[in-house]
This record gives C-alpha cells, structure tokens and sequence, in this order.
C-alpha cells in the first residue's frame, strides 16, 4: 500500500500539466454567506488622456476586479438611467440619483497625462448621500496602467470591508511553455505572465510565505526532487532541503518561520517542519502509511494532510507537534491536496468521484463534505484565495490542463490561462 500510494502521488506531481488527468453591515453580510452584495455602479471612466482603448481597459479591468471581489453587485449605469460623461466629478445630486436608483455606491475615474506619466485620478462615492468616500491618484503608464487600476479596485474593497483586496495578488503556477516544466508567476486575473525559473527540469509544488516575498517549490533540476526557495524581491535561491528521496509538498506556517512538507528520508513519506533556511528538521508524523500534502490552520496549531493509513488516502488533523491525530474524510475512496481556508472554517481538496478527480471542501469537524465540480475532466491541486471567497485549482475540463478560479460555493466558473500550453499546480499569494 505505501509503494503504491508514493507512486500515485510522484506520477500526479510529474504529470500535473499533461492532459491524461466603510460599511461593516454589508461586508458582515457578505461574509456570513448571505446573497445580498453591494449594488455599485462604475459611473464612468472619463478620457483625458486622448486614448480611447486605454480608457476601455480601465473601465473593463476595474469593472471585473469588482465583480471577482465578490464583495459588489456591479451595474451597468446605462441600464439603470444613470449616464454622466463629464470631466470634473460628478455632483453629489448625480450620486444620489443613482441611491435613488438601487445603489449603494458610485465610482468614477478619470485618466489623464501628467507630463510623462499616466495618472488615474479615481473618486469612490456614498449613493445614498452623496459624500465622496474616496479620493485616490495613481501615477504610472502604459504597462502598469493594470497594476494602477487593481490598487484602486483593493482601495474600494478595503472602504467597505477593511480588509485587504484580492486586485493585487498574484498566482505561482507550472507550465511546460518552453518544453519543460519551469514555475511562472501571472497576475491574478491571468495577465502579465513572467517566467521565474529556468531550471529545464521538472518543477512542481510552488508554496507562497505569508509576506509574499518568497516561493518554496521542488526542483529536479539536481535529480533529485528537493525543495528549493526562491526570494522574489532579491533574486536569491537557496536550497532548504534536499535529502536523498522526496521532499515534496512544502506549506508555510502561518507566521512564516518554518514549513511543513513530506520527505522520505527516514524511509516512507512522513511529514516534517523546518526552518526556511534548512534546519532544525522536525518529524511529526510515524504513520504504516506515507503522509504527504500538509496545510497549516490559520491560527497555526494544526495541520490537515493526506494519509493512506486507514487503506486508502484521507484527510487527516493533527496538532503542529503531531498530537491529536484524528481522520476527518470518510466519503470518497481517494481525497488529497487540502488546504486550510484562511478564514478557518472549510478545507477544499481533490476527491475522486467515478473515476475523476472533483474540487470539493469540507468542515475541519469533518462535517458538511461537498462536491463543487462537476463535469470532463479531473480538476486538482485546489487552493484558497486569500479572502477565503474563491478557490484556484487545475483543471483537464478543456482538454490541456488550464487554471481556473470558481467562487467558494462552486459557482461562477472562470479559466484565467489560454490554451497553449498546460499550466498546473496554482499558488494563490496572500
């Protein structure tokens, strides 16, 4: 059982890319689950920049950076009766026509030149009084003219929910773009794909730190599958572990001082901590059966993982010093790949359902077991966004293996890569 188990789970990592696989009311509402969002409406994106196209993207970028916040109802001005074209603001009577209207809260931008640079002045208003909640200028050009509307997009989550917007993030993916498989980074929507490695090996696994800076992830480039980690701001890589056998599925800890990941080094595959310098190993796990895929709490004192002890593999919790160890899967003959919700209530993870891999989440009680997916395809390596609201997973569904993002519930479907290649194995950064 345990060589078939470390065998499944090396040909899922090797063959992951190929195709045979301000108003607390309404973000408390939101985050409950409740229908209801907060009906908005971009009023306009007025061109003083003498770019008719770049103004579009803003408008279609800002519109969809909304929409995925799953925070707004966005509307369409136009088909609620509310059109202004002006260069300045619009007057507070403009507003709060539109509060008369249905919604909530107004956005307009304008884009202009400042000498050289672009400059996105955006403006946020309260529709019910007409009072301008935020007033934001944003200076770049034309190649991060995307990057100045995400930062406006966040601002705007961050008025009604005070917490931070998804706009920003970024995803760490594997593509075999050039043949082999090397780590990308793209923006969270799909754009601005950049190659961070250049290893012409198998990679596979990539793990963000909580601050964002650095991505764990394996590499053969040695032959040997060993967890590298790689400093975004710096360029630096370093090995962390590299003992003979595996060290495979890396995850850091909340506080981002040690990662979990499963070598076997002392003969199965067993789950250890280490330090994200390579030291003070660990081990937490002795089980007859190997234990691979750990994923913290977000308090960081358990961790969920996969293990094949009870005859097949399941979904374990233990506590970060391997107490406690306690099964939470008994649906499904083959769960795998979890993830810790950041918000602590759900874990989604790959269960197979007649033969193919489905997204699925379940309760840390193991309650409420739910299968989201559903259609061709084997759909796996899933993960949280960092709000908790969407899950990022890989997906055969269309024939090459694409990433796509769905909301939490399984709804609202979206594939953020094209079909050129395959791209597997998502990260979604904090």
């Amino acid at each position: 059982m345990r060589m078939r188990i470390i065998i499944a789970l090396i040909l899922t990592a090797l063959l992951a890319t190929i195709p045979s696989i301000a108003l607390s009311q309404y973000y408390l509402g939101v985050v409950k689950g409740e229908p209801k969002k907060i009906p908005l409406a971009v009023i306009d994106i007025y061109d003083d920049a003498g770019a008719p196209a770049l103004r579009n993207l803003v408008l279609e970028v800002l519109q969809s950076d909304l929409r995925r916040s799953q925070i707004f109802d966005v509307l369409d001005p136009k088909k609620i009766d509310l059109n202004y074209a002006g260069k300045d603001d619009p007057t507070a009577e403009i507003v709060k026509r539109g509060g008369t209207l249905g919604l909530t809260g107004a956005v307009w931008a304008r884009l202009s030149r400042k000498g050289s640079d672009l400059m996105l002045s955006g403006r946020l208003f309260d529709a019910v009084t007409g009072m301008r909640m935020a007033n934001k200028e944003y200076y770049g050009n034309e190649e991060t003219v995307r990057r100045m509307v995400h930062t406006f997009a966040d601002e705007i989550v961050s008025q009604y929910t005070g917490e931070k917007g998804i706009a920003r993030t970024r995803i760490a993916f594997v593509s075999d773009k050039t043949g082999k498989k090397e780590l990308y980074v793209m923006d969270y929507d799909g754009q601005n794909i950049k190659k961070l490695t250049a290893d012409r090996a198998i990679c596979m696994s990539p793990a963000w730190s909580p601050d964002g800076r650095i991505l764990a992830y394996v590499s053969y480039r040695d032959k040997n599958p060993d967890l590298f980690g790689l400093d975004l701001e710096t360029g630096r890589r370093w090995k962390i572990s590299s003992s003979e056998g595996l060290n495979i599925s890396p995850a850091w800890s909340p506080n981002g001082k040690r990662l979990a990941m499963a070598m076997s080094r002392d003969g199965g595959a067993e789950i250890y901590t280490i330090s994200m310098e390579g030291n003070d190993v660990e081990r937490l796990t002795f089980g007859i059966a190997d234990n691979v895929s750990p994923s913290w709490s977000p308090n960081g004192r358990e961790i969920v993982f996969t293990s094949g002890r009870g005859g097949s593999p399941q979904l374990y919790i233990m506590g970060v010093d391997g107490s406690d160890l306690r099964r939470i899967t008994y649906e499904g003959s083959y769960n795998a790949s979890p993830h810790w919700s950041p918000r602590g209530d759900r874990i989604v993870f790959a269960s197979q359902v007649k033969g193919l891999f489905k997204i699925a989440t379940i309760n840390p009680d193991g309650s409420d077991f739910r299968i989201l997916t559903d259609g061709p395809g084997n759909d796996e390596n899933p993960m949280w966004s960092p709000t908790g609201r969407q899950i990022v997973f890989s997906s055969t569904r269309k024939g090459k293996t694409g990433i796509f993002i769905m909301n939490a519930d399984g709804t609202e479907l979206e594939r953020m890569t094209p079909n050129d290649a395959n791209y597997a194995s998502p990260a979604w950064s904090p």
